[in-house]
């Protein structure tokens, strides 16, 4: 691997890792560096995945719209990628999530689908369905689909099992924890985020880990328990501290 390759991997990796450590101004610079480097070696695959770490950081710092130009600029730096097939359910993986965090239901719907057929046409990756499972749960629910979105949930257990992976354990909880939350299952719900949220902090995820939180504030406001009102202050006020601190850091 020559020098310029290798620099332009490790600035991908390492933007990856500053972005679950909450360094997202470093995040954000080396996974540009990491862009132009690839862009330079004509290297799509690299390029590709590194638009989508890229995108991943705007769409959490709330820039949808500019997260959405980037994704869209990888969609057509993978067409061209050795990895296509990969980097395209990546990117579409997080086009979807974006498109449900801009309220853009039918939009994250249709991203969903992309990803989801093109994984079954060229094979399940593990690190693709790690992205897409929770996204489908998502989607599903917002559809209010919840018979399909327990079955997305079920095999993103299943695989969280199987792997062994901290993260996707985190995952498998808070995807179990949205789920439980609609179908009223509040109790359920509760401990499944409370779950989630100690699992990503345990791998060092804070931004997860806040949204965990904020998810929990929101239960306890519906369930009104003896203790709900002061718990649900407490753990919004620890999440917008978080996410504050993320996004100006």
């Amino acid at each position: 691997m020559g020098a310029p390759r290798a620099v332009a991997l490790c600035q991908c990796f390492n933007g990856a890792l500053e972005f679950q450590a909450g360094h997202w101004k470093e995040a954000e610079s080396v996974l540009r560096e990491s862009v132009k480097l690839y862009r330079e070696l004509g290297a799509a695959s690299g390029e590709a995945v590194a638009l989508q770490r890229l995108g991943v950081l705007l769409t959490a710092r709330g820039q949808f719209d500019e997260a959405m130009v980037i994704f869209e600029e990888g969609v057509v730096v993978a067409e061209r990628a050795i990895m296509r097939a990969h980097c395209l359910t990546r990117l579409y993986a997080s086009m979807t999530r974006n498109r449900l965090m801009a309220g853009e239901i039918e939009a994250a719907n249709h991203y969903l689908e992309l990803g989801l057929s093109l994984s079954e046409r060229h094979g399940h990756c593990a690190t693709c369905h790690a992205l897409l499972y929770p996204a489908a749960v998502s989607v599903h629910i917002a559809r209010g689909a919840l018979s399909s979105a327990e079955e997305f949930c079920r095999q993103l257990e299943e695989a969280a099992q199987k792997y062994k992976s901290q993260t996707w354990i985190a995952m498998a909880r808070q995807a179990r924890g949205e789920l439980s939350r609609a179908q009223n299952d509040l109790e359920a719900a509760l401990k499944s985020y409370e779950e989630a949220s100690q699992a990503f902090r345990a791998s060092g995820n804070e931004y997860e880990a806040a949204r965990c939180l904020a998810a929990m504030a929101e239960i306890r406001r519906r369930r009104k328990a003896p203790g709900d009102v002061n718990a649900a202050k407490s753990e919004e006020r620890e999440a917008e501290g978080i996410l504050e601190r993320l996004r100006e850091g």
